[in-house]
């Protein structure tokens, strides 16, 4: 099995970060960068995702964190 590539931005530190993996949820991705599934909306080639879905090779992946406060 070939390994893929995900290439992932993270819109509050504006960091881009590739994984080498051999396939991932949006669950398994935020945990391989220590973000919480509770704040955080990921976005797949522009679409909104849930953590159940699949990323994969050559999608383009955008963590958005999302804050509240009062």
């Amino acid at each position: 099995m070939r390994v893929v590539v995900i290439r992932v931005k993270i819109l509050e530190t504006n960091q881009q970060v590739e994984l080498d993996v051999k396939s991932t949820t949006v669950r398994e991705l935020l945990l391989r960068l220590g973000l919480t599934l509770s704040e955080h909306i990921v976005f797949k080639n522009g679409e909104v995702i849930t953590e159940d879905d699949i990323v994969e090779d050559n999608s383009e992946v955008v963590v958005f964190t999302v804050k509240s406060g009062g």
